[in-house]
């Protein structure tokens, strides 16, 4: 009868410390589960404000990229290359009359 006594405080007792450890390692894994999850959602908060500021970059280069164009556009065009002979160079048309004063 003794025996059984102890047999069956060792099953309690051994019963009592695997709940204990069962539920301390329940625990840790919550506790690394929410530190894993926090840290994710740091990060992803970052590469937000990162896109943001990256994007922003970009449609300012496309607007800067949209101005050179149209200048480009416009430096190249026949007309401004012979204002820019008459008015600078001095340069006239073979067909226009150059009149000079004096």
């Amino acid at each position: 009868m003794a025996r059984e006594k102890a047999k069956s405080r060792n099953r309690s007792t051994r019963a009592y410390l695997l709940r204990i450890c069962l539920g301390v390692m329940i625990v840790l894994v919550t506790a690394v589960c929410t530190n894993l999850y926090f840290q994710q959602e740091e990060e992803f908060q970052r590469l937000s404000l990162e896109e943001e500021q990256l994007q922003r970059q970009m449609d300012s280069l496309h607007q800067e990229y949209d101005d050179l164009s149209r200048q480009y556009e416009m430096l190249d065009s026949d007309a401004f290359i012979e204002s820019i002979a008459r008015d600078y160079l001095g340069m006239c048309r073979p067909e226009d009359t150059l009149i000079i004063s004096r």
